[in-house]
């Protein structure tokens, strides 16, 4: 009973939760301050800093706003929308596996001074990404 109890909350928690994250990160986002904070993860990334020779950070930074603000409320919709939810799981899971690389590609996420294991404020920002990373491929499975 109790173990019922229990995954039937995490499942919720899982799902909703990771829907309001996305949603409340894009929100975030808007604001014009992220900008220049996205402008230096990404020109500190060898996987990203090609992008802002062909985009704005103020312009990279408003399409992942609405992206995550579209992708948490599909999360969410999966009581009446079954594959939409499905793809707002594939796209959550493409956008945090594509976070939890810059632990590897980019420089800006450790203390130059240290290195491993001394995370910067970036980069503990981005460890959480591996636990929510887990919980949209949960979502996708949930969902298929």
């Amino acid at each position: 009973m109790i173990a019922k109890t229990f995954k039937a909350l995490a499942q919720f928690i899982f799902r909703y939760g990771l829907a309001v994250v996305f949603i409340w990160l894009g929100l975030m986002k808007l604001k014009n301050s992220e900008a220049n904070y996205l402008r230096d993860v990404l020109s500190n990334s060898s996987l990203f800093s090609w992008m802002l020779k062909y985009i704005t950070a103020y312009a990279f930074t408003q399409v992942v706003a609405y992206l995550q603000i579209l992708i948490g409320v599909m999360l969410a919709l999966k009581p009446v929308a079954r594959k939409l939810s499905l793809v707002g799981g594939v796209l959550a899971t493409v956008i945090l596996f594509l976070s939890v690389t810059m632990l590897f590609t980019s420089g800006y996420v450790w203390l130059a001074p240290y290195g491993f294991p001394e995370l910067s404020k970036l980069g503990q920002s981005i460890l959480k990404d591996v636990v929510l990373l887990g919980a949209a491929m949960w979502c996708v499975g949930d969902s298929a």
